[in-house]
Formats: C-alpha cells, sequence, structure tokens
C-alpha cells in the first residue's frame, strides 16, 4: 500500500510558554513587490516578521526561476513559535550580514535575540517602479532561547537546511523574494 504517514488530528497539544512546534517546517516568503512577508503564496501577513535564530547558511542556487546567485537560507522561531525557513537574496541577504558582521564586532551571537525582519521601501532606476528591500535588526532577547538551544543540540546542522532548501526547489515553491534585484 506504499509509504502512507497518516496525520494526527487529534494531537492538539497546546505549546506551553516557551516551548516550539519543530515537527514540520513553516515556509515564510518575503515579497518584495508587495513589501510584506506571507505563508505559501496568499497568506500575509504585513511588513515585519519577527524571528529567533537556529541557523543560516549562504549557498548558490537557481530557486524558483532566478538565475544563479547566492541565498541566504535562515532556518528560524516564528513568533508563534513555530520551526520556519525563509530564503533571501541580493540586497536584504547584504543587510542581514551587515547585522551578524555589527554584532560580531560588538561580540554578541544573534542567536538568542528576537530578530525583527521589516520591508523597507525602495526607488528602482531600471524602470521606476519601487521594491522592498527586507532590512533586519535586534528588537529583543528572545523568547524561545533555551528551546532553540535544545533543538540545536539535539537536530541542527547545517545540512538540516540544505535538506529544506532541496525540498523548496523540486516543488518549484518557497519562499523566495519577488523581483528584487533580478536580473534578465
Amino acid at each position: 500500500m506504499g509509504n502512507m504517514n497518516e496525520i494526527t488530528l487529534d494531537d492538539v497539544t497546546k505549546l506551553e510558554p516557551g516551548q516550539i512546534l519543530a515537527d514540520s517546517v513553516r515556509q515564510w516568503r518575503s515579497d518584495c513587490q508587495a513589501g510584506q512577508f506571507k505563508v505559501g503564496s496568499s497568506s500575509f501577513h504585513g511588513p515585519k516578521l519577527d524571528m529567533e535564530l537556529i541557523g543560516a547558511t549562504i549557498s548558490e542556487g537557481e530557486f524558483f526561476g532566478y538565475p544563479l546567485q547566492k541565498w541566504l537560507a535562515i532556518l528560524f522561531v516564528d513568533p508563534e513559535g513555530v520551526l520556519s525557513s525563509i530564503l533571501f537574496k541580493t540586497e536584504s541577504l547584504d543587510q542581514f550580514e551587515e547585522l551578524r558582521r555589527t554584532y560580531r564586532l560588538k561580540g554578541e551571537s544573534l542567536l538568542s535575540k528576537t530578530i525583527r525582519a521589516h520591508m523597507c521601501k525602495r526607488a528602482s532606476r531600471a524602470n521606476g517602479n519601487g521594491y522592498f528591500a527586507v532590512e533586519f535588526e535586534v528588537v529583543s532577547e528572545g523568547k524561545y532561547a533555551v528551546a532553540i538551544s535544545e533543538f540545536r543540540k539535539l537536530h541542527y546542522t547545517p545540512e538540516l537546511i540544505r535538506l529544506i532548501e532541496s525540498k523548496l526547489d523540486e516543488s518549484g515553491n518557497g519562499n523566495a523574494e519577488n523581483g528584487n534585484g533580478k536580473k534578465k
């Protein structure tokens, strides 16, 4: 009968404060045309997204019809405590790198902090249409720091992000930015 995995519909255990839901990965996207973060292709969640980092990798790929370029993949816990992933490229990737560099120079890690990603309007010289780039700031200490630390000890390796990326790539569906810096 093939490989069948039952979806447990009666498991509705409410998360305790600080617990994370890690049995599947929520796919966030940054839509840099609309200036909003979304889950999937149509569930918009506004111009800000708070993240508590688990891990991040930079790799090259041809995701979602974009030419070969660098992508920043972030594995994080979202505000609802759900294990999540998102991809950034071009200007947004550079913005994240600058935040990381700033904290490294202070001798601090971005782990155990809440990082707010927010859409910032940019003017486009090419066609006059504006777009959004994502900028990042640390807004507070993280409320999932203990759970994330446990998760990193037990489950996290950079390969985990690679597995998520390859799933995104195969489906042709994922959480890439749209339009920001796309080359023709």
